[in-house]
């Protein structure tokens, strides 16, 4: 008896929902002009994902301002006072503006990430780059995620 119960119940749990459903995270925005000041590196990488997730012939059109920095610090050293990795922290500040009201948003994202020292210097750079690489992809990500949240909350 207990049995059928506890089965009738655990079955219950599965067949049933919570109705959960995902937000709609569409981008539904267009980029009239980015400005960017900090790293030209990164900035230009930003830029162009940024623009790529960007609607053409959208009526919302929105005006960019994002400026990032790049920190590197030393991670860990050896006992021999050597250095062996290196952090890279990329912060960007977004602020942006809907062309037709007049009030500015902002936000901050933060990605940061390690990478090891070789003992060739041209691979030590090779995994500098792609580390950036990276933090760069996933800050773009991070970047197109909250303007859409946040223009849709708008």
């Amino acid at each position: 008896m207990k049995l059928k119960i506890i089965l009738l119940f655990i079955s219950m749990m599965l067949i049933s929902s919570c109705g959960f459903k995902l937000a709609n995270l569409q981008n539904n925005y267009n980029i009239s002009e980015i400005n960017t000041n900090g790293d030209k590196r990164i900035n230009y990488k930003l830029k162009n994902k940024i623009l790529n997730s960007s609607k053409k012939g959208n009526d919302n059109l929105i005006l960019i301002n994002i400026s990032t920095k790049k920190e590197k610090n030393i991670k860990e050293k050896n006992i021999g006072n050597e250095i062996t990795k290196y952090e890279i922290i990329i912060t960007s500040n977004v602020e942006f503006k809907k062309i037709s009201e007049n009030d500015f948003n902002n936000f901050t994202v933060i990605e940061k990430g390690d990478y090891n020292i070789s003992k060739k210097y041209s691979d030590t750079l090779n995994n500098e780059k792609s580390l950036i690489n990276t933090l760069v992809n996933d800050l773009s990500d991070e970047i197109i995620q909250n303007l859409s949240l946040k223009l849709n909350d708008l």
